[in-house]
């Protein structure tokens, strides 16, 4: 990189610095992840006239954010009813429009966006010029099903900044920290690495990405770089720790924390993992057609806290698509809250939660969160 390309990539990197709300979280004020969806909401809320009437300067509490999120709904159903084909006419043809959606009980009217149609038409979800958009991924996810999905540089540079929130709930806390980032089968062209370390290097930790399958070159990584933080699919962690406990004690190397994500942890796995390495194992969950960084477990281990600000989350049954209570067991469904792009409203996501509507064990109790992520086919054969 010669001399100019090196000053305007320090000034791009400046810029975004500044942008980035998740700099300025505290991991000792509380749940950083909580902290930064408050934060977004009320910066959102300042900005806008008719929330600020109705919000005030005012600390928000549960029913709050929850009154917070059904305006935006409303807000997006009318923007998607006038800039995405697919919405503009699936709403026309059941008459709907946002003033008939006046509490959660009212989502039940809005019809549900299915996988196989975001991969049959993904540019009829498209609410923006093909010149706005910064990239495009594409991902078959558990349901080796093709979905496209666009983004803007806004919405990627939303996205690094809530996962810096995420690594900052995870235990990364200071410059001393280093995220190895082990994702060798990950094959589609949202790679997870890319976004991490870009994450890492705009929060200020330092990062290093591996992707061999080969446990003494992950460990040679660990040592060489001073790895604090692991990451990479649940799968590969575990048959990592079992191989890696074959070479030596790691206890030894230093790792504080391991995230697990891409597929679910359970009980059995973690438990192998925490007892080798002597530190908590989180688990994420995240789907690229929704950004990828979409909750992820604080080391209470007390249910995944959602990116509050960017998502509603429902719970359904498969099978009939009504609406479940909290504690109740179904199909995950996501509206993108936020996202001007390629919104997504009651997108289905084949993965089976609930959700936990009440205070987490680590003093959140704003955010919603859900339990521990399984496979739809893993919940059908029990049903």
């Amino acid at each position: 990189m010669n001399l100019p390309e090196k000053i305007s990539t320090s000034i791009r990197m400046n810029v975004a610095k500044r942008k980035l709300d998740s700099r300025k979280i505290k991991s000792t004020h509380g749940n950083p992840l909580e902290q930064w969806g408050v934060a977004k909401i009320k910066k959102e809320i300042a900005k806008d006239k008719e929330l600020k009437k109705l919000f005030g300067d005012k600390d928000l509490n549960r029913d709050d954010i929850k009154a917070y999120k059904l305006l935006k709904l409303k807000e997006l159903v009318d923007y998607v009813s006038k800039n995405s084909p697919y919405y503009k006419e699936l709403y026309a043809e059941h008459g709907l429009n946002s003033s008939q959606i006046n509490s959660y009980e009212d989502l039940a009217k809005i019809p549900l966006t299915e996988q196989d149609t975001l991969a049959a038409h993904p540019y009829h979800f498209l609410c923006v010029s093909r010149k706005d958009i910064a990239r495009e991924f594409t991902s078959s996810g558990t349901t080796n099903m093709l979905k496209r999905v666009a983004y803007t540089q806004g919405e990627l540079l939303e996205i690094v900044d809530s996962v810096i929130s995420g690594l900052k709930m995870a235990g990364m806390d200071s410059n001393e920290d280093t995220l190895q980032i082990m994702y060798p089968t990950i094959t589609a062209t949202w790679d997870p690495g890319l976004v991490l370390s870009k994450a890492c290097d705009l929060g200020g930790f330092r990062s290093v990405i591996n992707d061999s399958v080969d446990a003494q070159s992950q460990i040679d990584t660990i040592k060489e770089k001073e790895t604090t933080v692991m990451i990479g699919t649940s799968s590969f962690i575990y048959n990592f720790t079992i191989e890696a406990n074959k070479i030596e004690n790691v206890r030894n190397l230093g790792i504080k924390k391991i995230i697990c994500s891409s597929e679910p942890l359970t009980d059995t796995m973690r438990m192998v993992i925490e007892s080798v390495w002597g530190c908590k194992a989180v688990r994420q969950w995240g789907m690229t057609e929704l950004g990828l960084a979409n909750a992820i477990e604080c080391e209470g281990e007390d249910g995944l806290h959602v990116n509050n600000p960017d998502f509603l989350i429902e719970v359904i049954d498969p099978k009939t698509g009504e609406i479940l209570p909290p504690g109740k067991e179904g199909e995950l469904v996501v509206t993108t809250l936020r996202r001007r792009c390629m919104p997504l409203i009651r997108y289905r996501t084949r993965d089976i939660s609930a959700i936990f509507d009440k205070k987490c064990n680590c003093g959140a109790h704003l955010d919603q969160r859900i339990m521990n992520v399984k496979r739809m086919d893993d919940y059908s054969s029990k049903n």
